[in-house]
């Protein structure tokens, strides 16, 4: 069997050393697998615990890469599994990555698609169908998507939104706002009939519109 015959500081990289066997250099290796394996100066290793080293190794740094993409923001499992690939961490080590993220709830797509959809309500609000299209965007299971985004009201939603909106509109005329607000809401994916009640009802409590008369007209002063 080999001996660990020296682990010297690989230049440049913060906590790596350069693993030799026998006098010739074998791989590189985190220090702090180094220290969680046990090996010493002088430590005989076989074939199976090199491996075993290297696999050991590997996860970790596929799992540093997986914290450090997750410490932007909250992922889906499908993304982490695109990050890792593209760090090009193999298919196994992707795997026990996955793993121990959902093992310690860093992954946890039920709860992440809930997160969106409410966000979706109250800070940036959409549409259920574009909710559910957003989401199955950021891989979570179709039939999860389809659940929580139809929990959705788009009612009350593109009230929200339209409402925002509205403030915002300078339009004199009904067909002008009804075009621009609705053409809004269309685009945030609200239906045809959402979008229309919505605009109406907007329409409708504006200080303008009630002191116009039913007919919608708006007086000289806008």
């Amino acid at each position: 069997m080999p001996a660990v015959t020296a682990m010297l500081p690989q230049v440049g990289v913060r906590g790596v050393l350069l693993l030799y066997l026998d006098g010739s250099f074998a791989f590189s290796i985190r220090q702090q697998t180094v220290r969680d394996a046990g090996v010493f100066i002088g430590a005989r290793l076989n074939d199976d615990e090199v491996d075993g080293l290297r696999r050991r190794d590997a996860l970790a740094g596929a799992l540093q890469t997986a914290y450090k993409f997750l410490s932007y923001r909250p992922r889906t499992e499908a993304e982490v599994r695109e990050r890792l690939r593209k760090s090009r961490v193999p298919a196994a080590a992707a795997d026990d990555v996955v793993h121990r993220l959902k093992e310690h709830r860093f992954l946890d797509d039920a709860a992440f698609a809930q997160q969106w959809s409410e966000n979706r309500t109250v800070q940036r609000p959409r549409g259920r169908k574009l909710v559910q299209w957003e989401l199955k965007q950021k891989g979570i299971a179709p039939e999860l998507a389809e659940a929580v985004a139809g929990a959705l009201d788009d009612t009350a939603t593109a009230y929200r939104a339209g409402a925002r909106r509205a403030q915002r509109l300078t339009a004199g005329d009904y067909p002008t706002f009804r075009k621009r607000l609705g053409d809004f809401l269309l685009r945030r994916g609200f239906s045809y009939d959402v979008s229309a009640r919505t605009v109406e009802r907007l329409w409708n409590e504006r200080p303008s519109t009630a002191e116009a008369g039913s007919d919608g007209a708006l007086d000289d002063q806008h």
